[in-house]
């Protein structure tokens, strides 16, 4: 076994460790987080029971993904943007409101969000048009100029600009105008945001559409801060200590929560934030119960952990002979490891709240679904990689020995030399 394969054969092992640890953490933290208020209402477990059945059909799907090849994935990309931008419409129509915000849909007492699919298709479809175009050795820009040439003066003025958008943007940009309406800035923001990383990385220049690109976001903040709550949500992350009774209350209750677990935590069960302080302290903000009873060590540890992944994932994506797979390698590695560092950002005042949850660590069904799928699916690219590198080393033995065997076949021995 050479070198290369070995690394390849670690590496792939030391992803499954990763995904593992991030399992239990997740596990543990929920119920931390949620057994205080599910005893005081009666409801005795109910979160983590939940969280333990979502755990057990996710299992089934990363099974499945990890299992099946995942360049098959490819081959019904068309039927998964039909069904994610489907469930995006019904939820719009039907959808059951939370927080101000329509994005479940609601079945048994089982919520479904369509948005955090969204994600994962997103990035399947881009990976596909991507690597297509690659392979046909077709230039790559998130923009294209219009070749028209109409009559009219002013059409022929905006055909002059690169004003048609890369085909792997466009159904992650209708995804994403469809949560946003939900509204859900940034889970739209991530839906649009990783295939737009993806295009970057696989040889756009953005030096050829950094103005219209500065019009968009200048255009895309404008919008943001039009909404009341949004450019709320701006004010108290410059200063959330001038409402910290009022708007920035969540933010200041989360920073309190990782101050006060110091170096070693509380313990496992003791933080205090939890004790009807600290709002959604199992979802958003599940990373300041984590910081709280586990300390600056386990803080530490938890970084290491996502930016393992990170690490893992681009190694995955680097060695990867497919065009698709080390694209979807990439996608996959900005999803997990970005949703991670952003969600840590965002509670620890690094960066505005958008409402991203912690992968694995933040109660949600959908969402360890969609996670552990993802999971799955790089963990299928990395051990494709390894056994294709396998399958190359022992091919180049094999001519030798065959080519003896057809030259003794060709030249046999005489009777008395056997």
């Amino acid at each position: 076994m050479t070198k290369q394969i070995r690394k390849l054969h670690q590496y792939h092992w030391g992803l499954w460790i990763v995904f593992i640890a991030l399992l239990v953490i997740g596990m543990t933290n929920v119920y931390s987080a949620t057994f205080v208020t599910d005893n005081i209402a009666g409801n005795f477990y109910d979160h983590f029971a939940k969280q333990i059945l979502w755990t057990v059909l996710g299992s089934g799907v990363a099974c499945f993904c990890y299992c099946k090849d995942y360049r098959s994935f490819r081959k019904y990309v068309k039927w998964e943007t039909i069904i994610a931008i489907l469930l995006l419409l019904v939820v719009l129509c039907v959808g059951t409101v939370v927080n101000g915000s329509r994005r479940w849909l609601t079945l048994g007492g089982f919520g479904f969000q369509p948005s955090e699919l969204a994600k994962l298709v997103g990035i399947i479809y881009a990976a596909h048009w991507i690597s297509l175009s690659l392979e046909k050795r077709k230039p790559i820009e998130f923009l294209y100029r219009l070749h028209i040439k109409p009559k009219n003066s002013l059409f022929r003025f905006v055909g002059r600009f690169h004003c048609l958008p890369h085909i792997s943007l466009w159904v992650p940009g209708i995804m994403a105008l469809l949560v946003f309406v939900q509204p859900d800035a940034g889970t739209a923001s991530i839906i649009v945001g990783i295939p737009i990383f993806m295009v970057l990385i696989s040889g756009a220049h953005f030096s050829k559409v950094k103005i219209p690109l500065c019009i968009l976001a200048v255009a895309f903040f404008a919008i943001l801060i039009m909404e009341p709550y949004r450019f709320t949500r701006i004010s108290v992350w410059l200063d959330p200590w001038g409402q910290a009774q009022a708007a920035g209350y969540q933010t200041v209750q989360g920073l309190i929560a990782i101050g006060t677990g110091h170096f070693f935590g509380q313990g496992l069960g003791n933080g205090i934030s939890k004790f009807g302080f600290l709002p959604e302290a199992h979802t958003d903000f599940a990373f300041a119960v984590f910081a709280q009873e586990w300390g600056l060590f386990g803080t530490i540890l938890l970084i290491t952990i996502f930016l393992s992944i990170i690490v893992i994932g681009i190694f995955t994506a680097v060695h990867c002979k497919n065009k698709f797979g080390s694209l979807l390698a990439l996608g996959l590695t900005l999803y997990l490891g970005g949703q991670g560092f952003i969600n840590i950002a965002m509670v620890s005042r690094l960066f505005p709240v958008v409402g991203v949850p912690l992968p694995f660590i933040s109660y949600g069904g959908t969402a360890l679904i969609v996670n552990m799928a993802a999971a799955a699916l790089l963990l299928n690219i990395s051990r494709q990689n390894y056994r294709q590198a396998e399958k190359a080393y022992i091919d180049t033995k094999r001519p030798a020995k065959s080519l003896r065997k057809e030259t003794r076949s060709q030249f046999p021995l005489h009777p008395k030399e056997k």
